[in-house]
């Protein structure tokens, strides 16, 4: 693994916000629970507010 980190932008954040939120009500849909809870938990440290980011939780 390479430790250079080259950091998202913020249209890289939102395409990525959109995708994992209607592939999560696809799921949901389909009845794949726990899949979505997955993917519910990945847009939740996606969140620049929530806790659970780790960049967030970094600059606490």
């Amino acid at each position: 693994m390479n430790d250079h980190r080259i950091p998202l932008t913020q249209a890289d954040y939102q395409a990525i916000n959109a995708s994992l939120s209607e592939i999560k009500c696809r799921l949901s849909d389909a009845g794949d629970l726990l899949a979505a809870m997955h993917i519910d938990h990945a847009l939740q440290c996606l969140d620049p507010e929530n806790p659970l980011n780790p960049q967030a939780a970094a600059q606490a």
